[in-house]
């Protein structure tokens, strides 16, 4: 039988995730947290945003707000990079978003 810990798996995970540093304007870091690497409720919601943005049918307003969403799910601190986004242009928007995505290795659903 083998003996597995919380905090050991915790531990063992955050030394192989690829995180994407997003530094705020009053200087703190915000993590994007890789795909793979990500808590159960949060895999969950990107799954559900990356099917939304693929989905042709869906208009252009809701793919943006799906883009932020997904963005926020993988953050460290959500409720500053809720700020940040709300801040930026669209083109930051997705420059986080595709700098995320590369690093993350986000699966085509």
């Amino acid at each position: 039988m083998a003996d597995l810990s919380f905090d050991d798996l915790i531990a063992d995970s955050e030394k192989t995730a690829k995180f994407v540093n997003i530094k705020a304007a009053d200087g703190s870091v915000v993590k994007l947290r890789d795909f793979s690497h990500l808590p159960g409720a949060d895999f969950k919601l990107v799954l559900k945003y990356i099917d939304i943005l693929q989905d042709d049918k869906i208009k252009e307003n809701a793919k943006i707000d799906a883009m932020d969403l997904c963005l926020v799910a993988a953050a460290d601190r959500k409720d500053a990079l809720k700020e940040m986004l709300d801040l930026l242009p669209l083109t930051g928007r997705e420059t986080i978003f595709n700098a995320w995505m590369e690093a993350a290795e986000v699966p085509e659903s």
